[in-house]
């Protein structure tokens, strides 16, 4: 069944999908936290404010960078048809690479094909639209795509996420690759053949491939969908092999997969100039994300290493199944232990740290929004049930003035103090991360200039 909405699209291998049928407009949703080691203002009240209401913003947080989870990233759950090809070299997160897995299947309108007596490729071409959309540096720089024909079979039963792989075999591009500059704007347009067309990346693939695809419209290989997908399981689209990049240079790009094709340009012993049309769309398909932090920033080296500080001044959070925020709050219980609380708004802050010349903003922008689950006993995640609530309530948007993100979980630190939720922590990721590169470094607790806090506005309750 498809799911029509944005959560699934950053959701781990460990979220129940099921959730998601429950929650079709929750957009943004933030990972955050709270706890405290001592109750400031409980007791500060007038006696004859019955209703003792308190504000406290020196909870206790702990701020730890992990290893992000893998993101459901196939048809099913990416609704909008944008996929994401590219490589690109962030200064503080390392090395990012985006590539595709792609049926191809036969027009819709054609059912059968034949392409005449004595049919010869002159030519096939793959054609990614773009969709206007990149991540990184504008001034582009030239990348390598290459293109395999994918040995394993491929459904749109299966379920695929971003570390998911197929085996591949025959490189369908000629000359080892082929080598371009992106140009993802969406004025630019490709003439062909006396036509403007919608921007793309136009690859030559081997006519080989075309030949063997013309002579298999005789042989019935191409007679149904079928069929042909027994011939051709997929491509393998990836710029993985791109070379001479260096720090903050590449791209991330988003291509509209429904709308991008294969052409087969041929003649036949009686007519020339002809072409014959496979798309992308309506396919199975997923993306495959790699993340290589070989000179990545010192401080997030050692938060993924293997014995990593609890206590973080500084914390970071990318798309594409990279690295999240872990926050935990080890002295919430604490709130109990003075008598019952009722808790009016959790505000938790999350302030975009620009400080360091290469956290900038502008050639990696922040994520429109963060997305907080929280943790299980068993490591699996949950939706906290501020998210319910709606954005107007739970919050998590980027706002640009402030370089902040805001949450309101109160009805989380509710649940825990109440004992309804193991006091786990939550995890913060960056929103619609299957499709998007957006990363951010934040304050982590102990941030001197930009630290994380919560805003606790309670009641104590007689």
């Amino acid at each position: 069944m498809k799911i029509q909405n944005s959560i699934p699209q950053i959701l781990s291998r460990a979220i129940g999908t099921k959730f998601f049928f429950i929650l079709p407009f929750c957009v943004s949703i933030c990972l955050t936290s709270c706890d405290e080691s001592s109750v400031v203002g409980l007791d500060v009240q007038p006696e004859n404010d019955l209703l003792n209401v308190g504000y406290q913003d020196t909870t206790t947080i702990l701020t730890q960078t992990v290893k992000g989870d893998s993101l459901i990233t196939d048809e099913t759950l990416i609704s909008t048809g944008v996929g994401l090809i590219g490589k690109y070299i962030d200064p503080v997160f390392g090395t990012a690479t985006a590539s595709m897995y792609t049926q191809v299947r036969l027009p819709s309108n054609i059912l059968s094909t034949t392409f005449g007596t004595g049919p010869i490729c002159d030519s096939i071409v793959l054609s990614l639209i773009y969709d206007g959309a990149a991540y990184g540096k504008k001034d582009r720089k030239n990348q390598k795509l290459n293109v395999y024909q994918v040995t394993q079979t491929m459904s749109t039963s299966s379920t695929y996420y971003s570390n998911s792989t197929l085996t591949y075999g025959t490189e369908l591009t000629t000359g080892g690759g082929y080598v371009f500059k992106p140009r993802p704007g969406s004025l630019d347009s490709v003439n062909v053949l006396g036509d403007n067309l919608k921007a793309q990346l136009r690859a030559q693939l081997d006519p080989t491939f075309g030949q063997l695809l013309l002579n298999n419209g005789s042989a019935g290989n191409l007679s149904s969908n079928t069929a042909f997908q027994t011939l051709l399981n997929g491509i393998y689209i990836t710029t993985e092999n791109t070379t001479g990049l260096a720090a903050e240079e590449g791209n991330i790009l988003h291509f509209k997969m429904g709308e991008s094709k294969i052409t087969l340009y041929y003649r036949n012993t009686t007519a020339d100039s002809l072409n014959y049309d496979f798309s992308l769309g309506s396919v199975a398909r997923f993306n495959h994300f790699t993340h290589d932090f070989t000179g990545a920033d010192a401080n997030l080296i050692t938060q993924l290493g293997a014995s990593p500080p609890v206590q973080n001044a500084t914390v970071f959070i990318e798309g594409m199944a990279g690295p999240r925020t872990k926050i935990t709050f080890p002295h919430l219980m604490n709130w109990v232990s003075n008598g019952l609380i009722g808790i009016n708004k959790a505000e938790l802050i999350i302030n975009v740290d620009t400080s360091v010349a290469t956290y900038n903003l502008d050639t990696f922008a922040a994520p429109t929004a963060f997305i907080l689950f929280g943790i299980n006993d068993d490591g699996t995640t949950y939706a906290i049930p501020d998210a319910f609530e709606g954005s107007n309530y739970f919050g998590g948007t980027f706002n640009s003035g402030t370089v902040q993100y805001h949450f309101n979980i109160a009805r989380y630190i509710q649940q825990v103090m109440d004992g309804d939720r193991n006091n786990n922590g939550l995890y913060i990721l960056a929103s619609n991360g299957a499709i998007n590169a957006n990363r951010a470094v934040i304050g982590g607790a102990t941030s001197a200039t930009r630290p994380m806090k919560l805003n606790i506005t309670y009641t104590k309750l007689h």
